[in-house]
């Protein structure tokens, strides 16, 4: 079993805008995760080192751009990013 651990910092971390019409790439990993765990993490407890582990990763998606929210193409990545890190609403 391979796991990897995630620092703290990068829990609930606050996503850095990289600019007016600039892309943000990202790939997002999905990973199984079950009822005790959620329970200890809820709780502030240590979730155990099988947590984002190989076993339990189910899919990769991406990648795509967090703010436009366009799959990635060489046509987009060479467009300039009409998203934004705001609220839309």
């Amino acid at each position: 079993m391979t796991s990897t651990p995630v620092p703290q910092s990068k829990i609930n971390a606050t996503l850095a805008d990289p600019g007016k019409g600039e892309h943000l790439w990202v790939i997002l990993a999905m990973y199984k995760v079950g009822d005790d765990t959620i329970r200890r993490m809820n709780s502030g407890e240590d979730p155990g080192p099988t947590l984002l582990d190989h076993e339990n990763l189910l899919t990769t998606e991406g990648a795509g751009c967090f703010k436009c929210e366009q799959p990635y193409s060489k046509f987009i990545a060479h467009r300039k990013c009409t998203g934004s890190m705001g609220d839309p609403s």
